[in-house]
């Protein structure tokens, strides 16, 4: 495993993090046991970073980082987020998908209608009180006493214009539930906003082949402000896999003119698989190569997956002719 540092923080963290989205009771996912398995085995491999949030499969996310590897905890890196709640509506649907999943077959229709379901019923809610008692909940699911790094989530442009929400973060600071905070940008100009606040010590951005724009942007000013940078999506919700079929980018896709777009400068991509390496651990290396990148963080939710992942550490690395490639793309 190759390990950097994650900013001004000092903290010494695995470059391939482990994305928790995907783990815990959902309509996609619903074996515990597997994802017990695959954090354990995520941590014996060498990766030390957790990135999950309370709204992650109805905080049972939270909960099995904490089965799994409390008795770890001085190892680990956790990064936990703030900011998202949800109406009464998106509570419920959150609450049966679980139920659904045996029969998700038959519901494939309003499954696929599940993501704009999602996004209909987000709310922001950036008060003190709101997101101290979702740090408290989040510390009781993982069985832990604070975060290492906490994010705030989905924000919006103006909670970055003021910088409210720091002065919350700071007190939590002071009571030692979490050493450090940071923001989870939806977009270049937030990641930009968010490096003129003093207090953020590391930004998680949407960052791979295809969206290489905090490349130029955010890269030389976080390495001069010496600020972590966590890459978020790297494989591009799967379309920087070998079949990039049924994928989560379709099935989030706002604009369909633009998936496809993003779909047909994946598949130019397809050049980078060469004997044992994947595009999915071409996509990895890519970004294992940025100076200033601390670490990537990758969804899986299963053995297999984590295998695949770690394998982007040791297989042939990308030439200078292919890099070059990538970035004429």
């Amino acid at each position: 495993m190759i390990y950097r540092i994650l900013g001004k923080t000092g903290l010494k963290v695995s470059v391939l993090g482990m994305g928790c989205s995907g783990i815990g009771k959902g309509l996609y996912s619903n074996d515990d046991d597997e994802s017990l398995k695959t954090l354990y085995e995520a941590f014996e491999a060498g990766i030390n970073f957790f990135d999950t949030a309370p709204n992650y499969s109805n905080g049972d996310s939270e909960r099995l980082i904490g089965r799994a590897l409390k008795n770890k905890r001085d190892e680990i890196i956790i990064a936990g987020k703030v900011g998202i709640t949800f109406t009464t509506v998106g509570k419920l649907a959150k609450k049966i998908k679980p139920f659904l999943s045996p029969v998700k077959s038959i519901l494939l229709p309003a499954k696929n209608n599940l993501p704009n379901l999602y996004r209909s019923q987000r709310r922001n809610n950036f008060s003190k009180e709101f997101i101290i008692k979702t740090v408290e909940g989040s510390l009781k699911r993982l069985q832990t006493d604070y975060l290492d790094l906490l994010l705030l989530h989905h924000p919006t442009n103006q909670i970055l214009e003021t910088g409210d929400f720091c002065e919350t973060f700071e007190l939590l600071k002071t009571q030692g539930k979490i050493r450090f905070y940071g923001v989870s940008c939806d977009s270049v100009e937030q990641a930009l906003l968010s490096l003129k606040l003093n207090g953020v010590s590391s930004i998680q951005i949407e960052l791979n082949m295809l969206d290489k724009d905090p490349i130029k942007e955010i890269l030389p000013i976080a390495i001069k402000s010496n600020i972590g940078i966590i890459a978020r999506l790297p494989l591009a919700k799967g379309l920087l896999i070998d079949q990039a079929h049924d994928t989560k980018a379709e099935k989030w896709a706002y604009d369909r003119e633009l998936f496809q777009e993003r779909k047909t400068k994946a598949d130019s991509s397809k050049f980078l698989i060469k004997g044992n390496r994947s595009l999915a651990q071409a996509a990895l290396q890519f970004l294992f190569n940025l100076e200033g990148l601390s670490v990537a963080i990758t969804g899986f939710n299963n053995r297999k997956h984590l295998k695949e992942n770690l394998k982007s550490l040791s297989v042939v690395p990308l030439t200078n002719d292919e890099l070059r490639k990538i970035y004429s793309i």
